[in-house]
């Protein structure tokens, strides 16, 4: 019956176990990953007969063509101790997930340096630089820095959350450590299999060039304690429902202004207040960010079962189509006129009154084009104009006279939020063209009419 054992050997006849040892002497094959470590030294001393699968790196064009022909190899050798510097060697994975194997754990790569581990840490292959996702938060121990470019990928990945300044314990391939700062792991003289650094969490937040939203987290703990900002303390849900509005605004201006600065800036300020209510919530035993988070990930997991799911969507409008379909399992209303109640009431009015008209569009209460319901605009505009000569119902009927422009918007494919904002951004630019060309005739506004200014606006707005 085959038997594969895997034995984690180290990279020196010193990181050799007694288990190992053992293994290795009793084995009825030896397989080596590498020839390069000190088992092998030492299985010659003791005329313990072994194969190395050396070759194989030279025959591969790549690892992923190399790891898979030296499973296929240990496989192929039944009775076999399977040897690796390290149980964490991409190969053992592979092994374990196509046949099983007993594993003979060793002496870890990095050593010494795990006596810094005394917290949270994190421990990663520095071959895997690319999937980092490091954080001050932690202790971050990096083995297996086999070569100086690939120290200096490291080195920019870890900057991304460590400041430049980090110290960091170099351990070099022959053992020494030596404290050196995070800009320097790239600067060392030797690196190899063995090489490891370990870079300490950052405690003083206010030293870190880079921040993470466990971060913002953290400083809005801070401003909410007793001893943090008065301001911070005296918010509730309620007083800051206005401040949410406000950013989400400036996050859309910055869009339309191209500004990718402001964008990033505003984003921010929307984060802050999300982290604000989490904490708030939390402090009321309501709820915390965990439940946020778990909230949105749940969310668009359920509506996005075309990604996730068996559920197929080849087209945007598909999309959509389904992600109603799932809103409606997720929340379901007995009849339309609820779901249309159920559309928040903090939206902007007109954008709120879109969505109640593409609720009653969905069974086909709606008009078949914008241009036929232009002309509910026409009848609508009629009705204000006796409301005003009668004096009475004008707020009502300028009502039902902007409902109905929202609805030629919808059918045009046009966000009337934006159409209005654009609009008031034109008349803004117009404005300022006339009062420019008014102040260079040495004129005042004030002393005009409205005859001679709108002589200004048509000039203005015919130049445009």
């Amino acid at each position: 019956m085959q038997k594969i054992r895997i034995a984690a050997l180290g990279w020196t006849q010193e990181a050799l176990t007694l288990g190992a040892m053992r293994a290795l002497k009793s084995a009825h094959r030896v397989l080596l990953r590498t020839g390069k470590i000190g088992a092998a030294d030492w299985l010659r001393a003791e005329g313990v007969p072994f194969e190395t699968l050396d070759a194989l790196y030279d025959a591969c064009d790549d690892f992923d063509e190399l790891n898979r022909r030296i499973v296929a190899a240990v496989e192929a050798a039944g009775d076999v101790v399977y040897g690796v510097p390290d149980l964490r060697d991409e190969t053992v994975g592979l092994l374990l997930r196509a046949c099983g194997a007993e594993l003979l754990p060793g002496v870890p790569t990095e050593g010494a340096l795990l006596a810094h581990a005394q917290g949270a840490a994190m421990c990663l292959a520095a071959a895997d630089w690319e999937d980092f996702q490091p954080s001050a938060h932690v202790d971050c121990l990096v083995r297996e820095i086999d070569s100086r470019p690939l120290a200096s990928e490291v080195k920019l990945r870890l900057m991304e959350a460590y400041p430049a300044q980090a110290p960091v314990l170099f351990a070099a391939p022959g053992g020494a450590v030596a404290a050196i700062k995070l800009s320097q792991l790239d600067r060392m003289q030797e690196y190899g299999p063995r090489a490891c650094a370990y870079v300490s969490r950052v405690e003083d937040i206010q030293r870190l060039e880079r921040y993470d939203f466990a971060h913002v987290e953290e400083i809005v703990r801070r401003l909410r304690a007793p001893d943090g900002c008065p301001w911070d303390r005296e918010q509730t849900h309620e007083s800051m429902r206005a401040n949410m509005l406000e950013e989400a605004y400036e996050v859309v201006d910055a869009i339309e202004s191209g500004d990718m600065d402001a964008l990033y800036d505003e984003l921010g300020d929307v984060l802050m207040q999300v982290a604000l209510h989490a904490q708030i919530a939390r402090e009321h035993g309501e709820f915390d960010m965990s439940d946020v988070t778990t909230a949105i990930c749940r969310k668009l997991l359920f509506r996005h079962p075309h990604v996730f799911g068996d559920a197929s969507a080849d087209s945007s409008d598909d999309v959509l189509a389904l992600w109603e379909v799932q809103k409606k399992k997720e929340k379901p209303r007995d009849t339309l006129s609820e779901a249309m109640r159920g559309i928040t009431r903090a939206l902007p009015a007109a954008k709120r009154a879109a969505k109640v008209q593409k609720k009653a569009a969905s069974v086909h209460f709606d008009w078949d084009s914008a241009q036929e319901a232009l002309g509910k605009v026409a009848e609508e505009a009629a009705e204000v104009q006796a409301a005003l000569a009668q004096g009475s119902g004008v707020e009502e009927e300028i009502g039902d006279l902007l409902f109905s422009v929202v609805n030629v918007a919808r059918l045009a494919k046009v966000d009337p939020e934006l159409a209005l904002s654009g609009a008031t951004k034109k008349f803004i630019d117009r404005f300022a063209g006339m009062e420019a060309a008014i102040l260079r005739d040495g004129r005042r506004m004030e002393d005009m009419t409205l005859a001679e200014m709108d002589r200004y606006w048509e000039q203005e707005k015919n130049g445009m």
